[in-house]
C-alpha cells in the first residue's frame, strides 16, 4: 500500500505519508461481541455474507469469509462434542428406569455388597466419550411391537404354542380370502327343484371355458396343414467355409462315398458339389486316406 501511495504521488515521500492515513485498512481484530454477532447473523442468513456485513458494518466481506472458514473448523469440533454429549444424556435418560431397578435389586446370594469408599466420597464422573454401549443396556423391540412378561413366559413354557398360533392365523387368513373372493355364485336355500338326476347349473365362467375348448378342438380336427409355414427351398452356395469343411470330414467318416447323404447333412450343397470338393483337394485335406478307411 505504501508503494502504491509513492507511485500515485510520483515518489513524493511527504505527500505519500500524509495521504497514507486516509487509506489505512480496517483492523482485522474480532472481539467477543463481533464473534457473537457473526454467529447470530450466520444462523439467520447462512452464507450470505452481504447480509452478514449489514450486521457487522466495520468488517469487509473478505474478512468475513476468512473468519468464517476459521470459525467453521472450531464449530465442527464443538458440534461433534455437543452431539456426543446430547447422545449420552439421551442414553442416561432412557436408562434411568433400568438403573433404578438394577440398583434396588436384592442380592440373590443374600450377601451384602462391601461399601465402596469412592462411591461414599461423592458421585463418580462419567467419561465424556463412551464408544461402547453399557452392558446393561437392553435391546428394545421394533416400533409397533409390544411384549409383555406374561406372553413371553407362556411362549417359553409351551414350545408348540407358537406353531399353533401361526396355524390359527393361517386359517383366519384363508377364511377372510374366501369372504373377499367367493368361489361361486351363492346357491338358493331350500330343496332342489326339478329332476334330481339333472346336473347342477354351471357358472358363466365354466361355460365360457368349455366353449373355447370346443372351438379349439374343432380347429384341431381340421388338421395342421393350413397352419404350417411354407417351406423355403435351400439356397445352395459354392463357397466352403471352415465349419462346412469340418462337417464334410465328419460326414465322410460316417457315410463314406455316399455323396447324397453327405449333401443332406450339409443342407446347402448338392451331391455334385460334394463330389468335386472331395475329389479335388482330397490330398491336401487328407480325405483320400479317410475314404480308404
Amino acid at each position: 500500500q505504501a508503494l502504491g501511495m509513492l507511485l500515485w504521488h510520483k515518489h513524493d515521500v511527504e505527500k505519500s505519508l500524509a495521504d497514507l492515513a486516509n487509506f489505512t485498512p480496517f483492523p482485522d481484530e474480532w472481539t467477543v461481541e463481533d464473534k457473537v454477532l457473526f454467529e447470530q447473523a450466520f444462523s439467520f442468513h447462512g452464507k450470505s455474507f452481504a447480509r452478514i456485513q449489514q450486521m457487522l458494518p466495520d468488517k469487509l466481506i473478505p474478512s468475513l469469509v476468512k473468519y468464517y472458514y476459521s470459525w467453521k473448523k472450531t464449530r465442527s469440533r464443538t458440534s461433534v462434542m455437543d452431539r456426543q454429549a446430547r447422545r449420552l444424556l439421551g442414553r442416561r435418560d432412557r436408562d434411568d428406569s433400568n438403573d433404578e431397578t438394577d440398583e434396588h435389586r436384592p442380592n440373590p446370594e443374600g450377601d451384602a455388597e462391601p461399601a465402596d469408599p469412592k462411591k461414599e466420597a461423592g458421585p463418580r464422573k462419567e467419561p465424556q466419550y463412551r464408544h461402547h454401549p453399557p452392558a446393561r443396556q437392553r435391546r428394545r423391540p421394533p416400533r409397533g411391537m409390544r411384549l409383555s412378561r406374561e406372553d413371553v413366559a407362556e411362549v417359553t413354557a409351551n414350545p408348540d404354542l407358537g406353531a399353533r398360533a401361526l396355524r390359527q392365523l393361517d386359517c383366519q387368513l384363508v377364511a377372510l380370502k374366501r369372504q373377499v373372493r367367493p368361489e361361486g355364485p351363492p346357491q338358493p336355500a331350500g330343496p332342489p327343484r326339478g329332476d334330481p338326476s339333472e346336473p347342477p347349473p354351471q357358472s358363466p365362467q365354466v361355460q365360457r371355458i368349455k366353449q373355447i375348448n370346443s372351438g379349439l378342438r374343432q380347429a384341431l380336427d381340421g388338421g395342421l396343414e393350413g397352419l404350417r409355414p411354407p417351406e423355403v427351398g435351400p439356397r445352395f452356395s459354392s463357397r466352403w467355409t471352415t465349419d462346412e469343411q469340418l462337417l464334410v470330414v465328419q460326414a465322410l467318416r460316417r457315410y463314406g462315398r455316399d455323396f447324397p447323404a453327405v449333401a443332406a447333412v450339409l443342407g446347402n450343397k448338392t451331391a455334385a458339389q460334394v463330389r468335386s470338393f472331395v475329389l479335388g483337394p482330397r490330398r491336401r485335406l487328407g480325405l483320400e486316406r479317410l475314404l480308404q478307411e
